[in-house]
């Protein structure tokens, strides 16, 4: 007797089951299985009783059609308003029920039709309820049986949504739903794990690259040709300079004679151009003047001025005069034969840069570099947002959120592998 007291109250203890997540789903259809085939039998149940009310409402439906009035002396035209009413409400009545269907193949089709009836009863009511509000003055107690028969209806689509409701099939349908979704992640992690390591593969391969490309820079950087092409660059700059000082110089020069000039070309009608030109751009004017024509020119500006042709104030005429006496012709071929040579010479140094070989690998190799710099970054990047989201994947804590579930709804101890 004590042993039996003993079982009755001693809480009975579950076994575990230890389940490979790919094995659950079938796991959990044998475990339910018994919870699907109640809730069934409990729809089959309350189906049948649809069909019985089908078969009653045509019963229902047939009184009524036959139903005579109570009082035969009511006057033809109400008769004629019941009559048409009393076949509009029996023909609604009997398109509503004819076309009930709660077969079904899955539980989210049958609730779909319970939803369906509830909406198609509501349309009937406001469509009958003329007709019924008039029928209920003549056959009171046959439209009510009727009234009962579609509310019959509506109450066993009721019970249907209940029972599915009540059955838990919603969260065992969740449940499957999370297999799927963890059974996804872990096909995700792994994915990300591989595209990891790839990439963190890719990221040493670049910084190898990286290093070797560094030391062919170093070493071209220690050869002559590149000792000759900085060589280069520094009498390219001085050749630059020296250009630059011998076009400021002559723009000096005629800068002090401009007034003089402006004024000067308009009498010197023939050599306007040609001054304009020196005025402008004295060095390009100089290289195109192969007779230095301007010499003349200067000359007659000189006697112009002497005889105060121009209109010029003392001063203006004495630094005139003298800026004309310093340009004479051996002034003008030395800078002319100057800025031809240093032009040239530069020219030649932007071929030997151009064609330097050592620069030309350079360029090669700082792009590579380049590059390469740019394609670590982007790993870089890639490797930090695949770390992230490696870290939102939580397996284990998804199988244990999982197992909790299972065990809460099906009443089973189940450890998720």
């Amino acid at each position: 007797m004590l042993n039996f007291l003993k079982k009755i109250f001693t809480k009975q203890e579950i076994p575990e089951e230890k389940i490979d997540l790919n094995e659950l789903n079938n796991c959990l259809d044998q475990k339910t299985k018994p919870l699907f085939e109640n809730l069934d039998n409990n729809i089959n149940q309350v189906t049948n009783k649809i069909s019985n009310e089908k078969e009653k409402v045509e019963k229902n439906l047939e009184i009524l059609k036959n139903a005579q009035l109570q009082n035969p002396k009511i006057p033809e035209r109400v008769k004629t308003i019941m009559e048409g009413n009393r076949a509009a409400f029996i023909k609604k009545v009997s398109f509503f029920f004819n076309n009930i269907d709660f077969e079904y193949n899955n539980h989210n089709e049958i609730l779909e039709k319970c939803n369906k009836t509830k909406n198609e009863i509501d349309s009937l009511g406001k469509g009958t309820a003329r007709s019924y509000q008039i029928l209920n003055e003549f056959f009171a107690r046959e439209a009510e049986h009727i009234a009962a028969n579609i509310k019959n209806i509506e109450n066993y689509s009721n019970e249907i949504k209940n029972s599915i409701k009540n059955s838990k099939i919603s969260v065992i349908e969740k449940i499957k739903n999370d297999i799927v979704d963890i059974q996804n992640k872990i096909k995700l992690k792994e994915n990300l794990t591989n595209n990891l390591k790839n990439k963190k593969n890719n990221l040493e391969n670049n910084k190898n690259k990286k290093l070797e490309t560094e030391n062919k820079i170093n070493k071209t950087k220690s050869g002559q040709d590149y000792t000759n092409y900085n060589n280069l660059l520094e009498e390219k700059n001085n050749a630059g300079a020296k250009l630059n000082d011998i076009e400021n110089k002559l723009f000096h020069d005629f800068s002090v004679l401009e007034k003089a000039f402006k004024k000067y070309a308009k009498i010197a009608f023939e050599n306007e151009k040609l001054i304009l030109e020196y005025l402008n751009n004295p060095i390009i004017a100089l290289i195109k003047d192969n007779e230095f024509k301007i010499i003349k020119i200067l000359d007659s500006l000189k006697n112009a001025i002497e005889r105060d042709e121009l209109e010029l104030d003392e001063k203006k005429k004495v630094k005139a005069t003298e800026k004309i006496n310093e340009l004479d012709g051996v002034y003008f071929n030395k800078l002319k034969e100057d800025y031809k040579n240093t032009k040239k010479r530069t020219n030649d140094i932007k071929f030997g840069i151009e064609t330097n070989n050592s620069k030309k690998e350079l360029d090669s190799l700082n792009t590579e570099l380049n590059n390469i710099n740019q394609n670590m970054e982007n790993l870089d990047n890639n490797i930090a947002n695949t770390n992230n989201e490696l870290e939102k994947i939580n397996i284990e804590k998804l199988k244990k959120d999982l197992q909790n579930e299972i065990n809460d709804t099906i009443n089973t101890k189940v450890t998720v592998l």
